[in-house]
């Protein structure tokens, strides 16, 4: 199939009787709406794909919880607040539960964070009892995990188990689950074309073929037509992608140990 996006660009273009370029990085007009579509249509197809993602852009990451930080210092703020010391990945509004200290232990809504070294709570300054912990929580989830950047998350897992009490807010993974590890699997943006299997690039080449017309020629009959052969071949490309799978291997262990394998009547 294609080599690299300007061919896949080009064969969206040929689809339509229209023009070819000379490279998608070009500064005619036409190279430059082509470049910004098919980033678009390549993100979609990456998103929408089969249930459990495109073969070829599904990853794994195994994420530890990202919750408690140890504080090292209290600090005066204002008169009603109090500066935390702690490295962390905590922003404002988040809640923390502090524990482990002789003057701050609660629950706290963060008013504001300097960076990744502090953050500011609603407390009375009272001692710097340098030491503690600080544990984001919710009212809804007492547990999140960093994810990696990703289009989709397909499934998170606990020790095998499939887990379906989770939510994705930004780049965390929250949950309920009581466990301190998880497996996320999920659907990354693949960029590098020759990794694109055949059915894969098919369904590129239709998808910008649509928002090229929409956007050069507004021919509805056409779009149209190229709608009706993107519905076929999106079909066929998700039932090409999960074809391959895993084969057990034939054992000869049985016959090896002297069994028989005629059939008994």
């Amino acid at each position: 199939m294609a080599t690299d996006s300007t061919a896949i660009c080009n064969m969206s273009l040929s689809r339509m009787g229209q023009d070819l370029i000379d490279g998608i990085t070009g500064t005619d007009a036409l190279s430059e709406k082509c470049s910004l579509l098919y980033s678009q249509a390549l993100e979609e197809l990456l998103s929408e794909g089969p249930e459990l993602g495109w073969k070829f852009a599904r990853r794994r990451y195994h994420s530890v919880a990202d919750n408690a930080v140890d504080i090292t210092a209290f600090a005066q703020a204002t008169a009603t607040t109090t500066t935390v010391t702690a490295t962390h990945t905590f922003v404002a509004g988040d809640k923390v539960e502090i524990s482990d200290t002789t003057s701050y232990d609660g629950t706290y809504t963060i008013l504001s964070v300097s960076t990744t070294v502090s953050f500011v709570i609603t407390a009375t300054y009272v001692a710097d009892d340098a030491t503690g912990t600080a544990r984001w929580t919710s009212e809804e989830y007492e547990y999140r995990y960093a994810i990696p950047t990703s289009l989709r998350i397909v499934s998170v897992q606990v020790g095998g188990l499939e887990l379906t009490d989770w939510v994705r807010e930004g780049s965390y993974l929250l949950t309920n689950q009581e466990s301190d590890e998880i497996d996320i699997t999920y659907v990354q943006s693949v960029t590098t074309t020759t990794l694109f299997p055949p059915h894969f690039t098919r369904v590129l080449v239709l998808m910008l073929a649509i928002k090229l017309h929409y956007n050069l020629t507004q021919d509805l009959k056409a779009i149209q037509l190229l709608e009706y052969d993107l519905d076929k071949a999106r079909s066929k490309a998700f039932a090409l992608d999960e074809r391959e799978k895993y084969v057990k291997e034939y054992s000869t262990a049985w016959v090896d140990a002297g069994h028989t394998t005629d059939t008994i009547k």
